[in-house]
């Protein structure tokens, strides 16, 4: 009896600690399945990067040399020009007033005045002119009489004298006529109107080669010395003006190899850092916040062909590169967590992840330079979820086939 008591402990216990078991099995946590990345070496470089706008480093704004009327301009955007031998604007000479009933009322009543002036000015001269006439026969009278000795001296000298005077009031008669027709010429001009045409057109040539980038006037129209026509540009000396945050832009200087990258076209081109501006701006954000900005401006310094379909406005992003390391330990930008206000990562020892902090470098938007606290090789835990603790256990997870 007792030995059969005590086989039916041996049972119970046994089967106490199966389902101990089986329920420790249900209830242990399972592994949390995790995307896995590799710590590597190879070359990294650390940069700053924004958006910005495409432009020419040299633009002409061609302005009316006279006043006058514009001729309509057949020139548009895109199209070629060459310095000093295209034609891009034809200024006529303006075209007078119209008159209103009072005006031209006046106007012909001073033509009215000035024809009258004319001739009584021509009637004075010829009044003139033959006392003048008259005091010329008088002197060749009396110097026939005084060669005879019939005359004296004196008379002669008033002769002479009288001739004299006469031809002067011959010649200023001529003067005040001359005046009296210039004041009928210009009586005569204020009645004339648009329908009035003439004079010289001017031909507007293009100050350099390039292209047309913005019309300002197209259309015919009265224009004023200086007024702004046509801004023509030279589009091999395109450029994009990067509007970067303060704080990144102190870091960049003159000289920086830089890239124009999503453009729109194939690949990236490759710039050089052209100026930093001085003078920063106040922009506001999408999120509605204020950030100071500086323009940077990034000179292409590739073939033209390759950028040949970007234009001046045209929507470009800036990189400039502030260092480059040939051979860094890098790791995926997605394994990194923040932990005692520095950096950290979640790298897979045993199965379990274990936090280990590490000191960054260069960031770039897809990698991570590590100084320190990784090797080359080592497995890391990428994006990980809240799930992921240190010495939880983790496995990698499966990729599935599409």
């Amino acid at each position: 009896m007792a030995d059969i008591k005590w086989v039916r402990w041996a049972l119970g216990g046994a089967a106490a600690a199966a389902a101990v078991g089986a329920l420790a099995l249900l209830l242990a946590p399972r592994p949390v399945p995790v995307d896995v990345g590799t710590a590597r070496l190879g070359p990294i470089a650390q940069t700053v990067a924004d958006q910005g706008l495409a432009r020419v480093r040299e633009a002409y704004l061609v302005a009316a040399p006279v006043s006058g009327r514009l001729e309509r301009v057949d020139l548009h955007v895109g199209d070629q020009v060459i310095a000093g031998t295209t034609v891009v604007a034809r200024i006529r000479p303006a075209s007078a007033d119209l008159l209103d009933p009072r005006a031209r009322a006046q106007a012909e009543a001073s033509l009215a005045a000035a024809d009258a002036a004319v001739g009584a000015a021509q009637a004075q001269r010829e009044q003139l002119a033959a006392q003048a006439r008259k005091a010329e026969a008088d002197l060749g009278r009396v110097r026939i009489l005084a060669g005879k000795g019939f005359a004296a001296r004196q008379t002669l000298d008033a002769a002479e004298a009288e001739a004299r005077a006469s031809r002067a009031a011959v010649r200023a008669a001529t003067a005040q006529l001359e005046v009296s027709r210039s004041q009928l010429a210009v009586a005569r001009a204020a009645l004339l109107g648009p329908e009035a045409g003439g004079g010289r057109t001017v031909a507007v040539t293009s100050p350099a080669s390039g292209y047309v980038t913005r019309v300002l006037q197209e259309s015919e129209a009265p224009l004023a010395m200086g007024a702004p026509l046509l801004e023509v540009s030279d589009q091999r000396g395109l450029e994009a003006a990067i509007e970067f945050l303060s704080q990144d832009a102190v870091r960049i200087a003159e000289g920086m190899p830089a890239e124009i990258y999503d453009w729109g076209g194939l690949g990236t081109l490759p710039a050089v850092v052209r100026r930093v501006e001085p003078q920063a701006f106040t922009k506001t954000s999408a999120l509605g916040v204020e950030e100071q900005r500086v323009r940077v401006l990034l000179q292409l310094t590739g073939p033209a062909a390759t950028w040949a379909r970007l234009g001046p406005g045209y929507r470009v992003w800036g990189r400039v590169i502030l260092r480059q390391a040939p051979r860094a330990l890098k790791a995926p930008l997605g394994a990194l967590v923040r932990a005692d206000g520095g950096w950290a990562v979640y790298r897979i020892e045993g199965g379990r992840a274990r936090l280990a902090p590490i000191k960054v470098g260069a960031l770039t938007d897809r990698e991570a330079e590590v100084q320190s606290g990784l090797a080359a090789g080592d497995r890391l835990v990428v994006f990980p979820s809240d799930k992921v603790r240190d010495g939880a256990r983790v496995k990698e997870r499966a990729v599935t086939a599409n």
